[in-house]
């Protein structure tokens, strides 16, 4: 199977887990959204506890999970690639104790900066708990992701949103427990998670620490806690700035909308990066140069379509669920800002692409040095756009920072390795994306069977222009199609 078959089957796979982590979303939607449940302040504080959670996530996890990628995935290195796994699982448990307990006793001021009231300092600490078996849980679920067993990630990470949705119903609605309910089912989740994994991978690999592997692992990946950190504010810093320049409201109006938005991140950015991160770098390796640009031209013109069908029916979507679940009408307005938020995703997975020649090289401060230059950006646009614009100029501040950051790595990979990217294709598809939506925006006025009507002719139109254009014809379709669907009874390629 060449490695082009490994993305599109690997991917397919991972993107059935993240459409269950979707799945998941939708099915507490009902109680996130009811102000019977979670008030639509109380619903832009949960969103300032997952952007929190995000951060320490990413420095309690020290860049463990992305050296290990790096050195399982280098055949030739000279580390002892047994004990790697055993290694990042124990560096990271004393790294998640210390943190949980440091975040634990400052749960008083924390609580007073992000929830405006210094007594909900039990929502910090399952928070501390929620970040600390994040970390932990990264190092197993790294090693399937090297090791290509997509099927078994995807089965992890549904079973901790079953837990998690079943959690989350029992507490809300059972219990009464609203905003603390939801934290404490998310800590409880990713602690069962944390566990059954971490105990896998002590039940399949060797349980042997090698001191001397430890130092390179950092070495590799703590650079990268920088441009993680830049990162995470590029991705999410802005609901911070939202609850100072504006109110707690407009955070969960804008946080909603990411999350609709996120379904094209889930479905194919995250989907796609996790198969293309480990594939890239074994295709550097081998020399397989043509590997990049194949991929991308798959990717822009698959999420493209995700995008735009994502929004032209939104709006329609969220009627149906005030409709059916007594969702908040305020949830509604989210819809105007699906789109720069989904096309900023998007960029999100072009830099994945000609990144990874960065990360496959160890050029790691660039990569460091890059996404804090895009997240500065995006936090400069940010202070500039919300006064005048609100929670829409966050979203195209955003799509603005994510665009420069592909811009600016692909500048510098072009110094490690000279790849022939046609770059005429996402710039004709961006183009045609942001005609369709805008002449999709004009038919809100019209009736619903109007309306949906001529959002479904635009959506077709989409795909009669990168047919017709000869961006992706139909030859290049079809194989790709039948690439991406899991075959029975075939595994993935050992490593």
């Amino acid at each position: 199977m060449s490695l082009l078959e490994r993305l599109a089957r690997q991917s397919g796979i991972y993107a059935v887990g993240n459409a269950a982590v979707k799945a998941a979303g939708l099915a507490l939607a009902p109680l996130l959204l009811n102000p019977a449940y979670l008030g639509v302040e109380q619903f832009g504080y949960f969103a300032l506890l997952m952007t929190s959670a995000q951060l320490g996530i990413y420095v309690v996890g020290m860049g463990l999970s992305t050296g290990l990628v790096k050195h399982l995935s280098d055949p030739s290195g000279s580390l002892d690639r047994d004990a790697l796994p055993f290694t990042a699982l124990a560096a990271s448990v004393v790294a998640a104790v210390v943190a949980a307990g440091l975040l634990s006793a400052a749960a008083g001021p924390f609580a007073a900066f992000l929830l405006d009231d210094p007594a909900r300092d039990r929502l910090v600490w399952a928070l501390a708990a929620y970040v600390a078996f994040k970390a932990v849980a990264a190092v197993p679920m790294t090693v399937l992701r090297t090791r290509e067993r997509a099927g078994v990630f995807v089965i992890a990470t549904a079973s901790e949103l079953v837990a998690l949705v079943a959690l989350a119903w029992w507490l809300l609605t059972a219990r009464g427990m609203g905003l603390e309910g939801v934290m404490l089912a998310h800590a409880a989740s990713a602690g069962l998670s944390a566990a059954v994994m971490g105990g896998h991978l002590l039940v399949t690999g060797e349980r042997r620490f090698d001191r001397m592997a430890l130092k390179p692992l950092l070495a590799y990946g703590l650079p990268l806690v920088l441009a993680s950190l830049a990162g995470w504010f590029l991705n999410a810093g802005d609901r911070y700035l939202l609850k100072w320049l504006a109110d707690p409201r407009a955070v969960a109006g804008y946080d909603w909308a990411a999350r609709i938005a996120g379904l094209v991140n889930m479905l194919f950015v995250q989907s796609f990066q996790t198969a293309f991160t480990v594939l890239g770098m074994k295709a550097l390796a081998e020399g397989e140069d043509r590997f990049y640009p194949r991929a991308m031209r798959h990717y822009v013109v698959w999420t493209g379509a995700a995008v735009l069908a994502l929004s032209l029916f939104t709006e329609d979507g969220m009627r149906l669920l005030v409709l059916l679940f007594d969702v908040d009408p305020f949830y509604t307005g989210a819809g105007d800002l699906v789109f720069p938020l989904a096309l900023g995703f998007m960029a999100f997975g072009i830099y994945v692409i000609v990144n990874n020649v960065l990360l496959a090289t160890g050029r790691t401060r660039i990569v460091g040095t890059t996404v804090l230059f895009a997240a500065a950006l995006n936090a400069g646009l940010n202070l500039l756009f919300i006064p005048r614009w609100g929670a829409f100029g966050a979203a195209l501040a955003t799509v603005v920072a994510y665009t420069a950051l592909a811009v600016a790595a692909a500048r510098a990979a072009r110094r490690e390795a000279r790849i022939a990217y046609d770059w005429r294709i996402p710039i004709a598809v961006v183009g045609a994306l942001v005609l369709l939506a805008w002449i999709g925006s004009l038919a809100g006025t019209l009736e619903a069977p109007a309306r949906l009507a001529v959002r479904g002719l635009l959506l077709a139109a989409y795909a009669v222009f990168v047919a017709a254009s000869g961006i992706y014809p139909p030859a290049a379709a079809m194989p790709w199609i039948r690439r991406f669907r899991p075959r029975r009874g075939q595994g993935p390629d050992p490593v």
